[in-house]
């Protein structure tokens, strides 16, 4: 069965919740345990001293054991703990006695029948322990075993499962001597039962039961909301990218916030965009490409059924008259002539293209358009145009002389060609602020929309057939000024309007400044 992200979250958050209350218990266990244990112990030992010093002062004068067996009872009630005193032969002499406090009484003369019956309790009481001790050899072994260290001089502190009371205690075995640790004249032991703490830990532990319940249905819907909230955008984002798999880029994701999986949604609506221009750029291009074939396949097919044609009539014997086979003749001279160039333009883009690299030198360019600008003088002329320059001579820029010669032809001839007649076409070649050589051609034609102008550069690409179609020329111009341009390793810009003109600029990233 599949499991959602969302309930994988809130059930590891949900895990992680019942981990941490759990450590936290087990931890508090120990910590309360440890620290009971410790203080208890510590006042075993303190309350034991003396115990122990009193003791061996009853045990010196050879006091009644009912005195001591009713001193220990009272120790006992005091501190809560069994009390048992041997003597230095491992047998039990007195030990505490807990009775019910309906029989408590205040009346302390030792003569009264109730002192008597209490003396005579005690002593029984004493007597019955010591016979089981002897008696049991389980009880015996592991008395002697503890009263041995004590008889060493050691200090017991354990915590045991008392043989004769039958439940967990905390012992502790002092030694009874006098106050230098000297002539010991017996030992002591007090058994405290750790049932207490028992419920202590019983009452932790249900404690934090409820507070674990209460803390993972809060937990849950915590969880579940905070889940939700990195979910939600990821099943966002995969529709988006469904979308975007089956064509439709501009489905887009709901951003909100600056974390990561902000910054994801982001780049995924970063790349729809991205993809939706480069498939409107691919089928710009695929159109170009269609239209290319197409063009080429016109511009071959017009002069070569022009020359057929007229060719045929002549070899048919169909036009006998002379002055007629001289037109035809012309016909198809200037039809050659212009299938000629055609090859020859599409012949030098692809050498261009194929040239990474030709042989550069440093080329007056200010004097390479003047030349071109005598050039296109007469053109302009028959139109009424009026060519205008501001060229530096002192210009000088690393590369083709040819090409460069080519270059400022190709951007001339366009602004003539696409220039209203008596219209002005500036030319410019100066140094930008950063020193590198500018070339400017800025005519007052029928201006490029802006959405074209990146592909202006493509062969034979024409931005408004209304106006371009009695045009002459073969589209190839600006694509072979594209390549001469990239071969200086030089940019360009176009500025355009539409009905004010378009300008040309083409920077050099080479220069020599003639006038220096």
């Amino acid at each position: 069965m599949k499991k959602s992200l969302s309930s994988r979250l809130m059930y590891t958050y949900m895990g992680l919740i019942a981990i941490i209350i759990i450590g936290i218990s087990i931890g508090l266990s120990y910590l309360i345990t440890d620290y009971f244990f410790k203080a208890k112990e510590h006042e075993l030992n303190e309350k034991g001293q003396e115990v122990a010093v009193i003791a061996n002062y009853f045990l010196s004068v050879d006091a009644n054991r009912d005195s001591v067996t009713r001193y220990l009872s009272s120790v006992d009630q005091l501190i809560g703990a069994r009390i048992w005193l041997f003597d230095n032969h491992f047998e039990l002499i007195a030990a505490s006695e807990r009775q019910d406090d309906s029989n408590q009484e205040n009346n302390l003369d030792p003569q009264s029948p109730t002192e008597i019956k209490k003396t005579d309790n005690a002593q029984k009481a004493v007597a019955s322990i010591g016979k089981q001790i002897k008696q049991s050899g389980a009880i015996n072994g592991q008395v002697e075993k503890i009263l041995s260290d004590v008889y060493a001089g050691k200090r017991v502190n354990s915590r045991i499962f008392h043989p004769y009371y039958k439940e967990q205690v905390l012992l502790v075995g002092l030694p009874v001597g006098d106050e230098n640790g000297n002539s010991k004249t017996g030992a002591i032991l007090l058994a405290s039962p750790i049932s207490g703490l028992d419920k202590v830990l019983n009452d932790i532990y249900l404690y934090t039961i409820i507070v674990g319940i209460l803390a993972l249905i809060f937990s849950l819907f915590l969880v579940r909301g905070l889940s939700r909230r990195i979910v939600q955008p990821l099943i966002s984002m995969k529709d988006s990218a469904s979308a975007i798999a089956a064509g439709d880029y501009n489905r887009k994701v709901e951003v909100t916030g600056d974390d990561e999986i902000a910054e994801l949604g982001k780049s995924l609506n970063s790349l729809g965009s991205d993809l939706d221009e480069f498939v409107q750029k691919t089928n710009k291009m695929e159109k170009l490409r269609r239209d290319f074939v197409a063009n080429v396949s016109h511009e071959l097919r017009t002069p070569i059924t022009i020359i057929r044609g007229y060719n045929e009539a002549i070899n048919d014997g169909m036009v006998t008259d002379a002055e007629r086979i001289s037109k035809y003749r012309g016909l198809i001279n200037d039809e050659t002539i212009r299938l000629e160039r055609l090859i020859k333009d599409l012949l030098d883009i692809s050498r261009l293209q194929r040239s990474e690299q030709e042989e550069l030198e440093y080329v007056p360019l200010g004097h390479i358009a003047s030349n071109v600008i005598d050039m296109l003088d007469v053109q302009a002329k028959e139109r009424e145009i009026r060519l205008e320059t501001d060229i530096d001579d002192n210009v000088v820029v690393k590369g083709n002389g040819d090409r460069l010669y080519q270059l400022v032809m190709i951007l001339g001839d366009n602004a003539i060609k696409y220039s209203p007649d008596k219209g002005v076409i500036s030319f410019g070649v100066f140094l930008n602020a950063e020193k590198e050589p500018v070339l400017t051609v800025t005519d007052q034609g029928y201006g490029i929309p802006e959405e074209d102008i990146p592909y202006i550069w493509e062969r034979f690409y024409k931005v408004d057939k209304s106006h371009s179609r009695n045009i002459p020329g073969t589209g190839l111009g600006l694509a072979i000024g594209k390549e001469i341009i990239r071969l200086h390793h030089a940019t360009v810009e176009v500025k355009s309007q539409l009905g004010k003109g378009t300008c040309f600029e083409v920077t050099f990233k080479n220069s020599v400044d003639g006038g220096q």
